[in-house]
């Protein structure tokens, strides 16, 4: 959102806020207006040189780390919130394997626990738990194991 200072000669700030519609806060200087915020009338302001309108930095963006396409697929299965012997039968893997894969991920994302890494996958659109991979099985239950 775009902000506004109005300095005088001596550096003092005579006003200072944020506003949707900067246009709007200009003309209210120049023409001697109410400024929301100031008590008053707005201060006798003349522009000598440049006006800078500045808008807050965007927040940085965290890119999302290369993964494997079998670190995607556990990725995946732990966002539809499968357990870990869960995923190592619906991939074929041994459970021990799996934790391999979920500890390289947890690594990959800078995370220390299962909990934030799908927090900072779910982020980063890596997974969508309501995203259906193909011939996958919407609900895998213990007993009820393809």
């Amino acid at each position: 959102m775009p902000s506004i200072v109005v300095i005088n000669e001596e550096g003092k700030v005579l006003y200072q806020n944020v506003t949707n519609n900067i246009q709007e806060v200009v003309r209210t200087i120049r023409d001697g207006g109410i400024l929301p915020g100031y008590l008053g009338a707005c201060p006798e302001v003349q522009v000598n040189g440049l006006i800078v309108l500045a808008q807050q930095p965007p927040k940085p963006q965290r890119l999302a780390p290369a993964l494997s396409e079998r670190q995607m697929s556990v990725l995946q299965l732990l966002a539809k919130a499968y357990t870990t012997d869960q995923i190592a039968i619906k991939l074929g893997l041994s459970e021990a394997t799996i934790r391999l894969h979920i500890s390289a991920l947890k690594k990959k994302f800078g995370t220390v626990s299962r909990d934030q890494m799908m927090a900072m996958a779910g982020t980063l659109g890596l997974c969508d738990p309501f995203d259906v991979i193909p011939g996958h099985d919407p609900v895998l239950h213990q007993g009820n194991v393809k």
